[in-house]
């Protein structure tokens, strides 16, 4: 993925150790200046020097677009600023951002901040769940096409919402990979219960490809 960091210390150089070693692409916007420099020199990675809840600064840093948005300055009211920032402004996808107050967590999100978190590390965990379910599309081989991998975002009139996977009369040739839920990966079982909102990732033999779908929306999708 894309990902801007804003922020600096100690949260900044640890996130961008765990994502860059994961293969991500990252710009870090940081408002010190003897810290950008260190940066520069130890991290493979854009590094701008600048105030990150500025709206001239975000756009001089050209991340219009970029995947995700990580805030973890100190201080709780320029993160939200920043995250705001850049899904209004930089049309970028999802932002995260670390709090100093607990209480402000529910603000956040009800603000339309995707996750809001006390900790640090607890963040980097979160990233690598939501990237878990993009990147094994890339790297599940599919041997000549016979096996499909489908995506199905669980609707309110689904038929397979409210309902356990054991209930759903799917096809014999098909199984539910994994099902994330919010901020969650899920390995499920045949007693796992679906809910709206959840996505499904599902392996099934091209010949199934209709069935599975009927038997999880009541209809017939495209993929």
């Amino acid at each position: 993925m894309k990902i801007v960091i804003a922020g600096n210390g100690a949260k900044v150089n640890f996130l961008a150790d765990s994502l860059l070693k994961k293969g991500h692409e990252l710009v870090i916007i940081n408002n010190d200046a003897d810290e950008c420099e260190r940066l520069s020199e130890t991290k493979d990675a854009m590094v701008i020097y600048g105030e990150a809840s500025k709206k001239f600064i975000l756009e001089d840093a050209n991340v219009f677009g970029y995947d995700l948005m990580i805030a973890v300055k100190s201080n709780d009211p320029d993160n939200l600023v920043i995250c705001l920032l850049a899904k209004k402004l930089l049309g970028i996808k999802r932002a995260f951002a670390t709090v100093s107050n607990p209480r402000n967590v529910e603000v956040f999100k009800k603000l339309g901040i995707n996750t809001a978190v006390s900790a640090t590390y607890e963040l980097s965990n979160i990233i690598e769940q939501m990237a878990f379910a993009d990147e094994i599309i890339h790297y599940m081989p599919l041997e000549e096409e016979k096996l499909q991998l489908l995506e199905v975002i669980v609707e309110k009139t689904s038929n397979a919402c409210g309902r356990q996977i054991m209930d759903l009369g799917l096809p014999l040739d098909s199984i539910i990979g994994c099902i994330v839920r919010g901020n969650n990966t899920i390995v499920p079982n045949g007693r796992t219960e679906i809910h709206q909102g959840d996505k499904l990732m599902i392996f099934t033999n091209k010949s199934a490809h209709n069935a599975t779908l009927y038997a999880l929306t009541g209809g017939v999708q495209s993929d």
